[in-house]
């Protein structure tokens, strides 16, 4: 069997590198060639988030004349190859002028306020098990009722923690569409943006989920819902068309 026509071209552009949940590494050159050159290594939500998506967009560009002939960025849609070089030069870092942009200044304030919740809160997790143990032995409810609480809440939890650190690097990156000329390369960035509300829509449930369990901390919540609310809206104003945009293999 022929490997390489079961990949999805250009998945990996759109992602959230989130691939310990991914469903499709098995399809994704990029996965694969890390794999391949033993660069796979479990990726943390945290700062070193910023710098494991330097490394994964470097190793792309390494291989980007690779990809092209084995036709993973081939198709009635593709880049040409110059162009395909021109987008993943221009997904590199670029000058301040972008993390100025208030949008920008809108995600990193969602990265200092959630980074400074969950440090108050690390202990959440140990007492919501500690809880569950409490009302099982006391039978308020059964283990059965109090298992998918705790699943729900640590999944709640890594959700937050991972999109905060992406959502920031990924916002930059969808707003260089707004300084760009070329149509193709646009559309590149578009699908960043894509990539953003689809973080901020699963954060905003995974915090629902975090209040259903603790109402008395919505007090404490208020400003960071209203935080990432605002996002939203702002990037949902600024690229009206990112909500349709179809990345590949996950939309």
């Amino acid at each position: 069997m022929n490997v390489q026509t079961e990949l999805i071209p250009g998945i990996y552009n759109y992602c959230d590198t989130w691939c310990e949940r991914c469903l499709f590494t098995s399809r994704c050159r990029s996965f694969q060639i890390q794999t391949e050159t033993g660069l796979t290594k479990p990726m943390e939500a945290g700062p070193d988030l910023i710098n494991q998506l330097t490394d994964a967009l470097n190793l792309t560009k390494q291989y980007i004349e690779n990809l092209s002939r084995s036709g993973a960025l081939t198709g009635p849609d593709a880049p040409a190859d110059t162009t395909v070089q021109t987008l993943e030069e221009n997904a590199l870092p670029k000058p301040v002028q972008v993390g100025q942009h208030p949008v920008a200044q809108l995600a990193n304030s969602y990265l200092k306020h959630t980074g400074d919740w969950l440090r108050q809160e690390k202990h959440l997790l140990e007492q919501a098990g500690e809880q569950q143990l409490r009302e099982v032995s006391l039978g308020f409810r059964t283990q059965e009722e109090s298992m998918p609480i705790l699943h729900a809440l640590r999944d709640a939890w890594e959700i937050i923690n991972w999109y905060r650190t992406l959502i920031p690097v990924k916002t930059q990156s969808a707003l260089r569409a707004l300084s760009e000329a070329d149509e193709k390369i646009k559309i590149y960035h578009l699908g960043k943006a894509k990539l953003v509300l689809v973080s901020i829509d699963r954060s905003l449930a995974a915090w629902q989920t975090i209040l259903t369990q603790y109402p008395d901390k919505t007090d404490n919540l208020l400003d960071v819902l209203a935080l990432l609310s605002r996002l939203r809206r702002e990037l949902e104003t600024l690229f009206p068309t990112a909500r349709a945009f179809q990345r590949p293999g996950l939309d």
